[in-house]
């Protein structure tokens, strides 16, 4: 018997709504998409993808997507450039992929506002678990408008509004933080006065516990310093502490 036409779009409708977010992959690879496609869809992820910068670059103008997986080395365009692009026209979460797995470029990655880094070859484990992690963290950031918890906090002359993610120094020019970078500097807010340990910070920003080894949430820091840098010669307000990681030194005015 044939299905009703409108008993198909129902269907399709809850389909779509049970989905845990949309990703799009960027990578050279047909064989790597391919893997990644078989691994998401199963965990319920609608899965674009890309073989180029030109085809990302598409796509992101006609699709709102959640979360990029993007290869560092692509045959048209740097991936660390693309990084760059994605970060001005999206809120979307950033997961670079690369077969070097040096730590420049995982500094680098970080530095051009990647949310995480993993290198090739990895566990589909492993990268499920930090994709989870990136979109909760760019989700509870985009949940948080005003009516829903976002607060704005005043320091020092800078304006920090959390529900929007965006920093605006002493003379008006605003940024747009990561969804790392706001939950960064919100928990070095929350803990004003007291050095907060690396390993808090990274699990507080990051989503994940951060190995012995890990210099993510340093590269995290010295991004978030950067834009809190006004350029009038003031010393940073967030300082380090040696033996136990950061804290934030503002004068905080809530409002």
């Amino acid at each position: 018997m044939p299905i009703p036409f409108g008993t198909s779009s129902n269907d399709n409708d809850k389909s779509r709504r049970k989905m845990l977010g949309r990703i799009l992959i960027v990578d050279d690879d047909p064989d790597m998409r391919l893997v990644l496609r078989e691994h998401l869809e199963p965990e319920r992820f609608e899965v674009l993808d890309a073989g180029n910068g030109a085809e990302m670059r598409v796509l992101i103008e006609q699709k709102e997507v959640d979360l990029v997986i993007l290869d560092v080395q692509l045959p048209d365009e740097d991936g660390l450039n693309l990084a760059k692009v994605l970060r001005e026209k999206t809120d979307a979460g950033i997961i670079m992929l690369s077969g070097k797995g040096t730590s420049v470029d995982m500094v680098v990655g970080l530095e051009v506002g990647a949310d995480d880094y993993v290198a090739k070859p990895f566990k589909a484990r492993e990268l499920l678990a930090r994709i989870r992690s990136v979109l909760r963290r760019t989700k509870q950031a985009r949940g948080a408008r005003p009516g829903t918890g976002g607060t704005v906090v005043r320091f020092d002359g800078w304006r920090f509004d959390s529900a929007f993610q965006r920093l605006t120094d002493p003379q008006g020019k605003y940024s747009v933080l990561t969804a790392g970078e706001s939950r960064l500097l919100q928990t070095l807010i929350d803990n004003l006065g007291q050095p907060v340990a690396r390993k808090t910070l990274h699990r507080e920003a990051l989503g994940y516990d951060m190995q012995s080894s890990s210099r993510n949430i340093d590269v995290l820091v010295g991004r978030l310093r950067r834009k809190l840098d006004s350029g009038d010669g003031k010393e940073n307000l967030i300082k380090s502490v040696r033996g136990i990681g950061y804290e934030f030194t503002g004068a905080i005015e809530q409002g």
